[in-house]
């Protein structure tokens, strides 16, 4: 154990390595969440599944646990030792994540990923709540971002790693080869960080409940287009990314490995540029007006809709590709300003708990219902297309050899992706809207 993590990380060399760690960890979250969006299509053949129970696997199941048990976490998180909480919920979704390795139907893989949605509920309200803890209000947005950033590195080294390793060992193994760093990963957290100092003791007095903190909260108008703007981005945002990699296998032809380095790593490579380069323009610009630090993200997010739409018009890979990476950019600039945003809106004992009402609502409707409802959607479209009712029995699992059902495919999950890149427009509403009251909310 490092001196500076026993003490609690509050100096510069241990608050890097905390960092480190906890950014470490949060990627970890993310590959074993990422691997299933890119391994849907052999998923698909070999467990015979049809696109909106795609959906409900990377989706809905997966969004229902997660929040609900998010908000159990987060209190845990405010009145106990976060990092032996933190350990218990890395060694929960790494244990589940190799096991789905070994399923045999639709019901089992759809079990373990609820097992793993569990695990990770821990992850992002308890890391908010310990970075907001290790910096000062001046650096959080920073900071915050820095953290975000686990997101795009575990979608990347996901992508990667089921592009790869999906291609060469088969999407079984994958599975478990990505599940194994996370027991490294909870030994690290365990045994080499400690409980920063809070910006008020830990004791067992009762602090606001839920309810409270949750009133406080929507009593401000700057929260309520926050939440709102941040689901119907995710809405977007988790429906594209979970039907990427199979829209460039149908309709442009492209292998697993090709589909998932050029949706998943290319994507996530600019998620995350637009993270960090959208949290410090932010920052940088709110020194001379508190207002830009969401007015930045909301004008990022509004070129985001047109941006998507290009992507999924197009028939050319090429503008499609350059569409979609330009569109995953700026998609990416609200994370940081976001909590930043929120972690000023309440007082230091709530943020947890703050962070964790927030993500409950928008992980229902993006990741809820954005993968869900974009797979029932293509299934809908492709059989329109196709023009025929028994669509789902005849091309069932895309092993139909028909030209027709594969172009009904291509093409019903393309209208799919049009509507859901569509609502980023209308999140950007939100966001801008968000920017009248962000100043007089804030309580730091």
């Amino acid at each position: 154990m490092t001196p500076s993590a026993a003490e609690g990380g509050t100096d510069a060399a241990g608050r890097g390595w905390a960092m480190t760690l906890l950014v470490s960890i949060y990627a970890s979250n993310f590959v074993d969440r990422t691997i299933v969006n890119i391994l849907q299509q052999p998923i698909k053949i070999d467990l015979q599944l049809q696109d909106w129970q795609l959906g409900l696997l990377g989706g809905t199941s997966f969004a229902l646990f997660y929040t609900v048990l998010g908000l159990y976490v987060a209190r845990l998180a405010e009145r106990r030792d976060r990092i032996h909480l933190l350990t218990i919920c890395i060694l929960a979704w790494s244990a589940f994540t190799m096991l789905c390795g070994a399923v045999t139907s639709f019901v089992q893989i759809l079990l373990l990923r609820v097992g793993v949605a569990i695990g990770e509920a821990g992850a992002t309200p308890t890391g908010h709540s310990l970075v907001s803890d290790y910096y000062p209000p001046d650096r959080r947005a920073g900071a915050l971002a820095i953290f975000s950033s686990g997101n795009t590195i575990g979608q990347v080294l996901g992508a990667l790693l089921a592009a790869f390793a999906g291609q060469a060992l088969g999407w079984r193994w994958t599975f478990v080869v990505a599940g194994a760093p996370g027991v490294v990963l909870a030994l690290l957290a365990i045994t080499t960080l400690r409980e920063p100092r809070r910006d008020t003791p830990v004791s067992p007095e009762p602090v606001a409940s839920t309810r409270d903190v949750a009133r406080t909260l929507f009593g401000k108008p700057s929260f309520r287009h926050l939440t709102a703007g941040t689901a119907l981005t995710l809405f977007a945002a988790y429906g594209i990314a979970s039907f990427i990699v199979p829209h460039l296998m149908r309709s442009y032809a492209l292998d697993l490995r090709q589909a998932g380095i050029i949706g998943g790593v290319g994507g996530g490579v600019m998620l995350g540029l637009g993270t960090l380069g959208g949290a410090f323009l932010a920052q940088r610009a709110a020194r001379h007006d508190r207002r830009w630090l969401i007015r930045t993200p909301a004008l990022f997010i509004a070129a985001a809709a047109p941006l998507g739409l290009i992507a999924f018009v197009t028939t050319n890979l090429w503008v499609a590709v350059l569409a979609f990476l330009a569109m995953n950019g700026c998609i990416g600039t609200f994370q940081g300003p976001l909590f930043a945003t929120l972690h000023a809106l309440v007082g230091p004992r709530s943020r947890a708990t703050a962070s964790a009402i927030l993500l409950s609502g928008v992980t229902l409707v993006g990741l809820g219902l954005g993968p869900l409802t974009v797979g029932y959607l293509s299934d809908v479209a492709a059989a329109a297309q196709f023009g025929n009712a028994n669509y789902a029995v005849l091309c069932r699992a895309g092993t139909a050899t028909s030209q027709a059902c594969s172009a009904a495919s291509a093409a019903g999950l393309r209208q799919a992706l049009l509507a859901a890149a569509a609502m980023l427009a209308w999140a950007a509403l939100h966001f801008g809207l968000a920017v009248r009251s962000s100043v007089a909310d804030r309580v730091d």
